[in-house]
């Protein structure tokens, strides 16, 4: 069986999701790898499976990621905000205040740019 790296989660997380996958019958294999990789206080691990299998993986994160956003009010679209300083207003990607581009923080929630 020829694993792949998928990506690299933390600890704890990618143990509720290979757990989650077995259920289902995909294997996901936990790999620390010291150069994508951290110990200590916030351990991460990277996810390993079958190339056969990322489709099913895929859904499986997207439907874990969109329970996560449940009862959230989630714009998108502000997430995406690129900040321009030399337009004439911006908006905040953190908080979606509109101010115009004179320092190098949002004045409502302090983002720094």
């Amino acid at each position: 069986m020829e694993l792949i790296p998928l990506g690299v989660m933390g600890l704890n997380d990618a143990k509720a999701f290979q757990k989650k996958l077995k259920e289902t019958g995909i294997e996901l294999v936990l790999n620390h790898n010291e150069a994508s990789c951290t110990r200590g206080c916030a351990v991460t691990v990277e996810l390993m499976g079958k190339e056969s299998d990322i489709p099913a993986i895929q859904k499986a994160y997207q439907a874990e990621y969109q329970k996560s956003l449940q009862g959230h009010d989630v714009d998108f679209n502000q997430m995406a905000a690129v900040f321009d300083p030399s337009a004439e207003e911006v908006t905040c990607p953190a908080c979606g205040h509109q101010f115009k581009p004179e320092g190098s923080e949002c004045p409502d929630c302090g983002l720094m740019f």
